[in-house]
């Protein structure tokens, strides 16, 4: 069970900026509170959940693999020929932020001050630190290139490619996603949904892929997609409990999450048949909660 009363107090408490929380459990809510109406919001960096569940479609669609490399798609960004490291490039390591650069890209105002428009080609002629798949760099550009790969071969954005086979069967209608320059959905960010839609997407996650008795998205690639398929860190931090592809683990065992800036939040407890969905706005300790919810659910 999750204690909600001791979840409302300690975001007072804790001043967690929280917006709404709702808890399911079989399928079931049993449990929610709201401080305000639950109108859709910037979920940012939890889209990149749904943009891995999209790459897990895709490839049973037979459209791409995680081996497939990246400068096969772009051959035309690249301002010489590519270096090694650059040929080795795959969109697993896409999807497992270790793509070989030493710090993040397309985060947050980066974005609005980029001379290149072209963020494909900004990001492909970017100079590399070390070979991709050896170091965890938690990088939106990552997930916006792994978009524009989606753009590439299927021949419409990503939030369209994903409106039949994830939005509409959640029952999320005409959701808005935040475009480059040049019409490529973000990926990595810029997703606009209610804490309600964030919980459909979560039982979708607890369900292996399933909702409505449909299978949406394939299991055994979300069960890859949500394990520990990379290191990130040592530690008691959720930040450092694992990392797969674009989902979190957290600290308790068997717990994983899509995780947003600011506290947005799906919560994915197997073991308990349980899902809290969060959103918030909370620019100092979103840290603290995903502990008052790990907590919470101790009771």
């Amino acid at each position: 069970m999750f204690n909600i009363e001791k979840y409302i107090a300690a975001a007072e408490e804790k001043q967690l900026g929280t917006y709404a929380i709702i808890v399911k459990q079989g399928g079931e809510t049993i449990a929610s509170h709201f401080w305000r109406s639950d109108l859709r919001t910037n979920v940012h960096s939890l889209s990149k959940s749904i943009l891995s569940c999209g790459i897990g479609i895709a490839i049973e669609e037979g459209l791409l693999s995680l081996s497939d490399k990246v400068a096969d798609f772009f051959p035309e960004k690249y301002d010489s020929e590519p270096t090694e490291w650059q040929k080795q490039l795959t969109i697993e390591n896409l999807l497992t932020m270790c793509s070989g650069h030493e710090k993040a890209y397309l985060m947050g105002n980066q974005r609005d001050e980029l001379e290149d428009l072209d963020w494909v080609h900004y990001y492909l002629n970017l100079p590399m630190s070390c070979e991709p798949g050896t170091k965890f760099q938690y990088d939106t550009a990552c997930s916006f290139i792994v978009s524009a790969i989606m753009q590439k071969i299927t021949g419409m954005t990503l939030r369209d490619y994903l409106m039949p086979r994830i939005f509409l069967p959640l029952g999320i209608k005409n959701p808005q996603w935040f475009m480059s320059p040049d019409g490529i959905s973000l990926g990595g960010g810029g997703l606009f949904l209610t804490c309600e839609e964030i919980s459909r997407f979560a039982e979708l996650l607890l369900n292996k892929g399933t909702y409505n008795g449909v299978q949406l998205v394939p299991e055994k690639y979300l069960e890859y997609a949500t394990s520990k398929v990379v290191s990130n860190g040592n530690g008691g931090h959720n930040n450092r409990c694992g990392y797969g592809l674009q989902f979190w683990r957290c600290k308790k065992e068997g717990v994983y999450r899509a995780d947003g800036a600011y506290g947005q939040l799906a919560i994915i407890f197997p073991d308990e048949n349980m899902t809290v969905s969060i959103t918030s706005h909370n620019e100092k300790n979103t840290e603290a909660i995903i502990n008052t919810v790990l907590e919470c659910a101790n009771n």
